[in-house]
């Protein structure tokens, strides 16, 4: 018999949260979600009481993980797929000598991969273990100087052929 209701209880588990999906995707709030499930008949098989709003936004954070997984591995094949759609951009355009559609695609790639953000990892980095010997209160003082330097010139220049890309050589 054990089992039996474990099923059970399972079943009820799974059906509950696939209407309490379902119903949060509608735009319901948990005490709405506690209430519409109780009217159709989803509830406690222990207590044979409807489910309380605990219960639901228990459900609701399993819920909302699992949708979270879910995007993130989508992403990856999201980017595969457009990276593949960038590169028979490419191939088309070599073959019509469109170069302006090939720079473009070429700068939708370095985007889409993080490659520009690569390099600004790298020179975080770079600073990080420049200012590793220095005492903590000045070197905390010159992220801060440096970090207020990239802000203003991030507002006032900008490399031309890349946005994305802030100039902090000096140069106005």
């Amino acid at each position: 018999m054990p089992i039996n209701v474990r099923r059970s209880d399972e079943h009820v588990r799974v059906l509950r949260q696939k209407f309490v999906s379902n119903m949060k995707l509608r735009g319901y709030k948990a005490e709405e979600i506690a209430a519409l499930l109780a009217e159709e008949g989803i509830i406690n098989p222990i207590t044979g009481e409807p489910f309380a709003v605990n219960t639901i936004n228990k459900d609701l954070k399993i819920i909302e993980e699992e949708w979270r997984d879910e995007m993130m591995s989508s992403i990856s094949g999201h980017r595969a797929r457009v990276l593949a759609e960038l590169q028979e951009v490419k191939r088309a355009a070599w073959k019509t000598k469109k170069l302006q559609i090939i720079l473009t695609s070429i700068e939708k790639e370095i985007n889409l991969l993080g490659l520009n953000e690569l390099e600004r990892m790298g020179v975080e980095i770079a600073l990080a273990n420049l200012l590793k010997g220095f005492p903590k209160k000045i070197a905390d003082d010159l992220k801060e100087i440096l970090a207020k330097k990239i802000a203003d010139r991030k507002n006032v220049k900008k490399i031309p052929h890349n946005p994305n890309v802030i100039d902090i050589s000096g140069a106005r």
